[in-house]
């Protein structure tokens, strides 16, 4: 069999084997963070936030139409896991082509140690990258980087596939490819473009003999196509559309036909190359009239409403997200990065400590020596995966220029762009939302081509000790090492990291969305934070045409004039429009206002009717008498040199709240801190995941539920698909976000526990309201509570593990409070005794709650010994 099937067999091998894998552990509906927006506007054609992915956005849509799956999330997601299977097969073809020019020999010439342990080699660091983490994560969800990687490493093949054929004639197609490539990747990501200097590095090896003045003029030559590129091309002609309309765009291409034309003509044969492409790149770039052409049709989701060219030149040159400098390095105003730069010397000591070290060498120790566990923050941990594959890497890179420095230099310059260069760029501040390993896929991609090419070199270099053996003991040799290799590295890889990266049971997203949605009333107004409570629920109206009726408005984007000009005009659906009296030119003009606090009443419209009929109905006294306004005090949500500001989210909410409370419902999310509530925190109503907002003033802050309305949403309206099952992967953002759901249901057991012998009417799964014992309420609340979320993968507060010890020991039922006395036994014994008492005091209140009376004994002792003081605070805990 000669090379070119042999190469195309495994090739299509490994392919197979990646997308088995990847399709084995796909998330099987939306995930967290972008990918809910993503694909909303993947299957809308809407406009995401900037810059945009157009080509990313028609490729998805394709994927959502087709029946493969009865989820449209998971249709996408499975688009992930192709590209990512084409990326890992490509880095095969990248590697051999890599030890064909490294030997300088034909393929099919070599003998059958060298082909195993090239064809091995290559699929061992494939394989390697297709196990690491940060990859693996990225292909099974809805992910911009998986499509990134694969047009990366497209580029890069083409590259070599035209250093192989040069000079021979039609090798310049080569070129032109990939010149089109980049401007197809423009409607992806910009990250591929980093891979341009690598590019122009390797065609100046082929090309020009080297020495300091070529070598001076291919960095100058690389910077200026580069500044073509990004700056007249990318930021240009969003410009000349700007000051020259379509008419302009138009003259540019007739322009670049007729320089095309005659340079062919005149057999100006450079002039012709550069000209096309140019013009190929532009071609590429002309994805993004998509963003263009759908904002003028006014999508439900528009994010900045890029209609008009202004408003498109401000949205593909990211605007909104300003500028930062490349020095100095903690250089943002904002006072919680302030905090942060205050632990560190000086602008070096944060570049090296945080941006370098924590920001990049600990992603990159993730994919190739281990990851201590799959929460913010793990480190690099030797005892996961030894460590092989980063010395096989680093053997690799030392063999590879040792045997071929050009090309070499060329893998050096790619791992070095997307990852150190990469890093210097973005200069970011500390803290992250998120963890950022992602954005480096194109390095670790880089480093696997080593590690491929490490495992060819040592199969090379034990065959060569060796090569008195014979043949075939030699070829035995060579194939037991490449063996051992796959064991050792993508074997170990592929244990360690499967755990963690199965999401095939992960249904939270969905279900988080479903259940924010159904706490609210029909045409509900429901303030939202962040990405995580907004992008999910506008998948599940968007995708899923899913309680389209409640206006979701998220406070991030509420600070723009834009998004309230929206809500205020816009039925997305057939949805009400949010009622604004403030005039559409103060929308757009919408800053911040210095104020001091401010009283403000509402009148309350039929949610004082509808209080009292939900108490009723519930058959629970409400702790004070509504009103018949909603009175509130504005508290500003921004202090700046002593002076207090009104936000622009905080105006918007005002104004919401201010039109139309009484008239709809009006709710904010679990997730929304009480500091963005604008002082409205004691007149809301715990409905479940979201508060309501009511004519009522409670006691304190959040502290006013019913338990009727909370029963009903958390026993029968929400959904909870494999929480309480072990054997299906959660990850840590899904962890996260249910961690909410134990504070509510042991909220309601307290609740119904002020008074155990009353009854209080909840609805049935049929929507029949029927009498029950509170205190038989409260014990199968918790023991609900105890099915869907246990300890062992939700930890909760030691508060809140000692309120349901004691409710369940209060009870008779021991059992069921012995594991929570375990959890909290658990905790005292990594911890600090005289840094967190009121754990330790806890389980002594536990103890004695469960007729441990002598081990409460002994822990108050020894809190006592250990804290002279502590009479006080006992008394302060007690209080």
């Amino acid at each position: 069999m000669r090379h070119n099937k042999r190469n195309r067999i495994i090739a299509a091998s490994i392919f197979l084997i990646a997308e088995a894998l990847y399709l084995s552990t796909m998330a099987p509906t939306l995930s967290f963070w972008d990918c809910g927006e993503v694909i909303a506007t993947s299957c809308t054609l809407g406009i995401p936030h900037p810059p945009g992915a157009p080509l990313y956005l028609l490729t998805a849509h394709l994927f959502s139409l087709l029946p493969l799956f009865g989820d449209i999330g998971a249709r996408i997601n499975f688009f992930s896991t192709l590209v990512s299977s084409a990326t890992v097969m490509l880095t095969y073809l990248i590697i051999v082509r890599l030890v064909i020019i490294a030997r300088d020999s034909a393929p099919d010439c070599w003998s059958l140690s060298e082909k195993i342990a090239a064809y091995g080699g290559a699929a061992i660091g494939a394989l390697a990258l297709a196990f690491s983490d940060s990859f693996w994560f990225n292909a099974v969800e809805t992910s911009l980087w998986a499509a990134s990687s694969l047009l990366t490493a497209t580029i890069f093949w083409m590259m070599l596939c035209w250093y192989e054929e040069d000079p021979a004639p039609g090798s310049e197609r080569w070129l032109l490819g990939v010149m089109y490539l980049f401007g197809l990747s423009i409607g992806v990501h910009l990250l591929c473009l980093l891979a341009l200097f690598a590019l122009v590095l390797l065609y100046y090896f082929r090309k020009f003999d080297v020495n300091l003045r070529s070598f001076s003029l291919m960095a100058l030559g690389s910077l200026a196509l580069f500044f073509l590129i990004y700056k007249l091309v990318i930021k240009g002609i969003p410009v000349l559309l700007l000051h020259a309309s379509w008419w302009g765009m138009g003259t540019l291409i007739i322009i670049l036909l007729f320089g095309i034309w005659y340079s062919h003509r005149s057999q100006l044969l450079l002039l012709n190359l550069a000209l096309l492409s140019v013009l190929l790149l532009i071609l590429g770039y002309t994805s993004y009239l998509l963003i263009f052409v759908r904002a003028h049709a006014g999508p439900p989701i528009n994010e900045n409403n890029p209609s008009t060219l202004e408003a498109f030149f401000a949205y593909v040159n990211r605007e909104q997200y300003g500028e930062w400098p490349l020095w100095p390095r903690r250089w943002s105003p904002e006072p919680v990065h302030q905090y942060f730069y205050q632990q560190y010397s000086g602008d070096l000591d944060y570049f090296f400590r945080y941006q370098l070290n924590a920001m990049y060498l600990r992603y990159f120790g993730w994919q190739f020596i281990g990851r201590s566990g799959d929460v913010e923050g793990a480190v690099i941990d030797w005892g996961k995966l030894w460590g092989v594959p980063f010395m096989v890497g680093l053997f690799g890179a030392w063999s590879h220029f040792r045997k071929n420095r050009k090309m070499a230099l060329v893998v050096a310059a790619l791992f070095l762009l997307t990852g150190v260069i990469l890093v210097v760029y973005l200069n970011q501040p500390e803290p992250q939302p998120r963890e950022r390993d992602y954005s480096y896929v194109g390095s670790f991609f880089a480093f696997a081509l080593w590690i491929g090419l490490g495992m060819e070199s040592l199969v090379t270099l034990i065959s060569e000790k060796i090569k008195s053996l014979g043949l075939l003991r030699l070829s035995l040799v060579a194939f037991s090492v490449v063996v051992a290799g796959l064991l050792l590295i993508d074997g170990r890889m592929l244990v360690v990291n499967y755990r963690n990266h199965d999401r095939s049971g992960n249904y939270v997203p969905w279900d988080w969305a479903w259940n924010v949605l159904q706490s609210c009333e029909k045409d509900a107004i429901l303030f939202t934070n962040g990405d995580n409570d907004t992008f999910p629920l506008w998948y599940l109206q968007e995708v899923e045409h899913i309680r389209t009726d409640v206006r979701v408005v998220n406070l991030s984007l509420a600070n723009t004039g834009w998004y309230l000009l929206q809500l205020k005009h816009e039925r997305p659906r057939g949805a009400l429009p949010v009622s604004i009296g403030m005039s559409d030119r103060d929308l757009e003009a919408i800053t911040y206002v210095p104020v001091d606090s401010v009283a403000v009443t509402v009148p309350s419209g039929n949610e004082k009717q509808k209080l009292l009929d939900d108490a009723r109905r519930s058959g629970v006294a409400l702790p004070a008498a509504p009103s018949d306004s909603l009175r509130w005090t504005i508290r500003p949500g921004l202090i700046y040199q002593e002076q207090r500001y009104l936000r622009p989210q905080d105006i918007a909410v005002y104004a919401i709240v201010v039109d139309n409370f009484g008239k709809r419902p009006i709710c904010f999310a679990l997730t929304v801190d009480p500091s963005e509530m604008i002082g409205l925190d004691r007149n809301l109503r715990l409905d479940g995941l979201v508060y309501r907002l009511v004519p009522l003033r409670s006691a304190s802050a959040l502290s006013f539920a019913d338990p009727g309305t909370l029963y009903g949403n958390l026993f029968n309206i929400y959904r909870y698909r494999n929480t309480g099952n072990l054997s299906v992967t959660i990850e840590e953002t899904s962890r996260n976000l249910l961690g909410n759901y134990p504070p509510l249901f042991v909220r309601l057991a307290l609740d119904l526990l002020t008074s155990p012998d009353g009854v209080v009417m909840v609805q049935d799964a049929s929507g029949v309201r029927q009498p029950k014992r509170r205190g038989a309420l409260a014990i199968e609340t918790l023991d609900r509570y105890a099915r869907l979320f246990p300890l062992e993968r939700y930890p909760v507060t030691p508060r809140l593990a000692g309120s349901v010890a004691e409710i369940h020991a209060s009870g008779g039922a021991n059992e069921k409070a012995y594991p929570y006395i375990q959890y909290l036994e658990f905790l005292a014994a990594r911890s600090d005794l005289r840094q967190e008492p009121e754990l330790y005091y806890t389980l002594a209140q536990v103890y004695r709650a469960t007729g441990k009376v002598r081990e409460s004994d002994a822990v108050i002792k020894e809190l006592m010994q250990a804290l002279p003081d502590l009479k006080k605070r006992l008394d302060s805990l007690k209080q």
